[in-house]
């Protein structure tokens, strides 16, 4: 399992962005394990990260998505981390702390990221190391024009296998990500 710390050591915040770290005193009251509240008080999350991902509305409102966004009782359990490219809320889920975003496109249904928010941490470091693996090998816009060696794309299926083998089970988040990168 991926620990605050070492996220902090692996993310470069010259290259990719900085961390949006949480007030732990913040955090105190909210429903989540101490794991939880220990990784986004001393890792954080990045700003934004790849797969264009946006967490920078996180910090100032952690809460129930409901109490932000006009949404049923039912969505009560999920808590607003950020959004994805197409606007979709990510959330993490009150009961079991899973990370998930809401396809606001299909009546916003839940559709799974990641076990942890640990697992989504090491995801979003691979993810990015991948993308400086294309760099190197084709240019400086290989992630923009789809200019990903299979083989670098098949390393990062695998890593992420040994993260969180849920991760990339057909119709997740990473999985459509993986998808997107053959196109």
């Amino acid at each position: 399992m991926l620990l605050p710390e070492k996220f902090n050591r692996n993310w470069d915040v010259n290259k990719n962005g900085p961390l949006l770290k949480f007030s732990y005193d913040d955090l105190i009251e909210v429903p989540f394990s101490e794991d939880f509240k220990q990784f986004l008080s001393i890792g954080g999350l990045p700003e934004t990260p790849p797969p264009y991902l946006d967490f920078t509305s996180s910090q100032a409102s952690f809460k129930p998505i409901t109490s932000i966004f006009d949404m049923s009782e039912a969505f009560r359990k999920y808590w607003l981390l950020g959004s994805t490219g197409s606007g979709d809320p990510v959330c993490i889920i009150e009961s079991n702390e899973r990370i998930v975003y809401l396809d606001n496109g299909n009546e916003y249904k839940e559709v799974f990221i990641n076990t942890s928010i640990n697992q989504f941490a090491e995801c979003i470091l691979l993810f990015s190391e991948m993308i400086d693996k294309a760099i190197q090998i084709n240019g400086e816009d290989a992630f923009i024009d789809n200019g990903i060696p299979e083989y670098v794309i098949e390393w990062l299926k695998e890593e992420f296998k040994r993260v969180d083998s849920n991760c990339i089970k057909e119709g997740s988040f990473w999985d459509i990500e993986i998808e997107n990168l053959y196109e």
